[in-house]
């Protein structure tokens, strides 16, 4: 029953890590359509940076920016 277990918990992590590989092609798109949206808002010093994490199936995604100055903008009543 040991061994089961083991292959289990070995054969969970493989797939856990095989889902948090994000390409750099992939991570350069996803930064490109954050940085789109954020220049919206803010003038930005430079692309944005992204850090993924992953703890127990769950995906933490932390964007980091720099901008030199908020966009100002009328709110539509």
């Amino acid at each position: 029953m040991r061994r089961q277990t083991d292959d289990y918990t070995r054969a969970s992590n493989v797939i856990q890590a095989d889902k948090s590989v994000m390409s750099d092609a992939c991570k350069a798109l996803v930064l490109k359509d954050f940085s789109d949206k954020f220049n919206e808002y803010f003038d930005l010093c430079g692309l944005p940076r992204m850090e993924i994490t992953c703890k127990n199936g769950v995906y933490g995604v932390s964007v980091y920016f720099e901008a030199e100055r908020i966009k100002k903008f009328n709110v539509l009543k």
